[in-house]
């Protein structure tokens, strides 16, 4: 089965229109998505090439090892995602949420964040390198090993956060 049926079956499925929950896992997907419902879906040392994503709800799934290149995320929830070891590579995020997301040992490369949120998230060994990006908002964030080398940000507000705390 296809990366664009797996993910477009775990929609109907959380519609309850039919389907199976998503388990994607080795695979690949250049496609361009909108107003789908991925939440709990897992994705798992995939790559993913120019795929759009508009309007699309993440919430609560898990991403591993999966490889972004030039992918776009237009109003994207990722509330509660849980990350680990992804790495992002000229990707778009606008408008997107993620609020008490965990993000571990994942890496932006050249990626624009705009009108982004990260309120209570915590972050392990995240590498933000080369982004730019305006409005990005964060109240409670915690992390260690965070990097934001050659990155640019307009209205970066962090309020109440702690990165590279040694204690």
């Amino acid at each position: 089965m296809t990366a664009q049926q797996i993910i477009l079956d775990h929609d109907k499925w959380r519609k309850g229109l039919g389907g199976a929950p998503a388990g994607l896992a080795g695979q690949s997907d250049a496609n361009a998505y909108a107003g789908l419902d991925l939440e709990t879906a897992q994705f798992a040392a995939s790559s993913f090439s120019g795929s759009s994503f508009t309007d699309t709800v993440f919430r609560r799934a898990g991403w591993t090892a999966c490889q972004l290149d030039g992918c776009s995320f237009t109003r994207c929830n990722f509330e509660r995602v849980a990350m680990a070891d992804c790495v992002f590579t000229r990707c778009a995020f606008d408008q997107a949420q993620f609020s008490q997301s965990s993000l571990r040992g994942c890496r932006f490369v050249q990626c624009t964040w705009n009108g982004m949120n990260f309120d209570g998230s915590d972050w392990r060994n995240v590498q933000v390198l080369e982004c730019k990006g305006t409005d990005v908002h964060a109240k409670n964030l915690r992390g260690e090993q965070v990097d934001f080398t050659s990155s640019y940000f307009e209205q970066l507000e962090f309020e109440g956060a702690v990165l590279n705390n040694s204690r």
